[in-house]
């Protein structure tokens, strides 16, 4: 059986975006690793060529149907999830963009089972680690 371990395996740079209309923040749930079957923010793998805020809108539209106009990145964030033998499996440094919704009716692309808007006294379980330090720091950017 081969190993998931890659040879001289780095980690991988990705964007989360957080974006708000009124309210509410816009959640997905994760079909696939990490954390998959958690609610968390629409976002992936950055892009050649792209600023993080291009790439956060990219896949904020690509994983949801939103538009939104986004801001600078805020925080950055490590995601590392072991396999189950306890090999690290995913190691990814994610920099968190503030947006601010402009259009889209939000639906749940190929790699969401569901996506939704959610106030902060209202958010969905289970949620993907630090979100809630995410979502406070994003309303204080």
């Amino acid at each position: 059986m081969a190993s998931l371990v890659q040879p001289n395996p780095q980690p991988k740079v990705g964007v989360i975006a957080i974006v708000w209309q009124q309210e509410q923040v816009l959640l997905v749930k994760r079909k696939f690793a990490p954390h998959a079957g958690h609610w968390g923010f629409p976002g992936g793998k950055l892009e050649w060529g792209e600023t993080m805020s291009q790439g956060a809108a990219r896949e904020l539209l690509e994983e949801t149907a939103v538009q939104a106009k986004m801001d600078h990145p805020f925080a950055c964030f490590d995601v590392l999830e072991n396999a189950k033998d306890g090999q690290l499996a995913h190691h990814y440094v994610m920099v968190a963009v503030r947006g601010e919704y402009i259009s889209g009716q939000a639906q749940a692309a190929d790699d969401a089972e569901a996506v939704g808007w959610f106030s902060l006294d209202s958010l969905p379980s289970p949620l993907c680690p630090d979100l809630v330090e995410i979502l406070q720091r994003a309303r204080h950017a």
